[in-house]
């Protein structure tokens, strides 16, 4: 007799625990009688040394057969919760619930019991265990797929293998199908149809890529997208894949299709011309990666990302040469730093070599006027970015000339800033629309004498800004382009 154990109270009282993992995992799947007799084995684990813990209790409290019983535990023995030790008597050891990979087992016999046969007769070369039929139940109810097209899928994929084949294949082929949303019949069939519309002409792929095999599936799917969604013909692909015969096969296929599509290359002359320019601008590349200070010992990416774009644009190898050079020079030691430049060259509409000097030396040249206007207001240091703002804006925006601006440079000298004082005064004039140089001359005089300023002053302290007013204005700030 046990040292302790449970009193008949306390086993009735007591509680049964239940591991989340069976109801998460396996309660979902299994029939009402197999949850009841589970659940009911588990409460008289409990306590194993009572007199009713036997089959006769079990099948007079659920009201069940001993053979419905039996067939209950043989369930949980094939899903794993259950080891069934001795059948006369029936002994039954729980086990651990543990999670389990995929989705749980489904078992209706009567329900699959056609279908078992069925998919048993296409993949004729080995039994199929009931791990694998539960695995083709699960993909049925999961993603809701009718039988027979599960079973044209598994006939397909030994056509193109061998009936031997192992099942792990044809779920990847059936959910790749399930994922296009082609799940019934009609659908599936009508899929395969097409790709063997194209059989011949994939045999021509394969033969220019030198295998000598068949495609398979996923390979047909990859020439459907070549052809169907990029465009490509039969003669195009074929061509290309020669360019790689032994050297990557479809994935290197693939890969170079899809770079001619990103690129809208469709015509063996497009791609032609492009293969070509390719030459060029790997030597472009390489003298980029150089003046910049870089190296690569693979210069495709560069090509990819950069130097394609660059060339699609009009820029031709001297003008990103010199830009490279423009960019060293700069700081600028980067190819994203680089792409940044090009992009703003190219917005300002800056693409050929001669456009770009001009450019540079219309910079430069007004870098000696700012330096004048600079000097004139007392300042020695170099001409800074918020310099060429401030011109920018006096000259192209106001309109004011470079020697009406040092006039008011002259008067500048001995403030605590300069440039912000001569933008305060400049602005002024424009909104007073002064703009000859007498009456410049003349404003000056008087701003020296600080009368403009107090006029401004009492002007805007007396003007009474509404709401609306002043909301329009922040509004309007939203389209000025930095």
């Amino acid at each position: 007799m046990a040292l302790c154990s449970y009193s008949s109270k306390l086993a009735m009282d007591g509680y049964t625990i239940i591991d989340n993992t069976f109801l998460n995992e396996f309660l979902p799947q299994a029939t009402g009688d197999d949850v009841k007799v589970y659940l009911y084995g588990l409460n008289l684990c409990s306590n194993p040394n009572i007199e009713d813990n036997n089959l006769d209790t079990i099948c007079k409290v659920l009201s069940l057969t001993e053979d419905d019983v039996l067939e209950a535990f043989s369930y949980w023995q094939e899903m794993g919760l259950v080891q069934i030790v001795s059948t006369n008597p029936l002994e039954v050891r729980y086990l651990p619930a543990r999670a389990r990979s995929g989705s749980a087992k489904i078992r209706n016999k009567e329900k699959y019991t056609d279908f078992n046969e069925q998919i048993q007769s296409v993949i004729n070369g080995r039994m199929i265990t009931p791990t694998e039929f539960n695995e083709y139940y699960s993909l049925i109810e999961t993603y809701h797929f009718e039988p027979e097209a599960v079973i044209m899928i598994a006939r397909y994929c030994t056509q193109l293998k061998s009936s031997s084949i192992g099942y792990p294949y044809i779920l990847a082929v059936a959910r790749n199908f399930a994922n296009e949303g082609l799940k019934t019949t009609e659908a599936v069939e009508q899929k395969f149809l097409e790709q063997e519309q194209n059989s011949a002409e994939i045999k021509r792929v394969l033969n220019a890529l030198g295998l000598k095999r068949e495609a398979d599936i996923d390979e047909r799917n990859l020439y459907l997208k070549w052809n169907n969604n990029f465009g490509f013909t039969n003669g195009t692909i074929v061509e290309v894949a020669k360019t790689l015969k032994k050297k990557g096969g479809f994935a290197k296929l693939d890969s170079l299709l899809s770079k001619y599509y990103e690129q809208k290359l469709f015509t063996l002359e497009e791609i032609a011309e492009f293969s070509e320019k390719r030459d060029e601008m790997f030597e472009t590349a390489k003298v980029v990666s150089k003046n910049l200070g870089l190296y690569y010992q693979n210069l495709e990416n560069v090509v990819d990302i950069y130097v394609a774009d660059w060339t699609n644009k009009g820029y031709s190898v001297e003008t990103l040469t010199f830009i490279s050079m423009y960019c060293f020079k700069q700081s600028i030691r980067s190819l994203d730093g680089m792409n940044t430049v090009v992009q703003k060259f190219y917005k300002l509409g800056l693409i050929s070599l001669e456009s770009l000097e001009q450019y540079i030396m219309s910079i430069i040249k007004g870098d000696e006027q700012i330096k004048n206007i600079l000097d004139k207001a007392g300042l020695i240091r170099s001409v800074s970015s918020y310099d060429r703002d401030y011109h920018k804006t006096w000259t192209n925006n106001w309109g004011f000339s470079d020697e009406q601006i040092l006039m008011v440079a002259e008067i500048s000298v001995g403030k605590s800033n300069p440039m912000s004082y001569i933008n305060k005064v400049l602005a002024t004039l424009n909104e007073k629309g002064i703009k000859t140089d007498a009456e410049i001359k003349k404003q000056l005089k008087n701003i020296a004498s600080g009368v403009v300023e107090t006029q401004n002053k009492q002007t805007f302290e007396q003007r009474k800004y509404t709401a609306e007013e002043l909301n329009a204005v922040y509004d309007s700030l939203d389209d000025v382009e930095l």
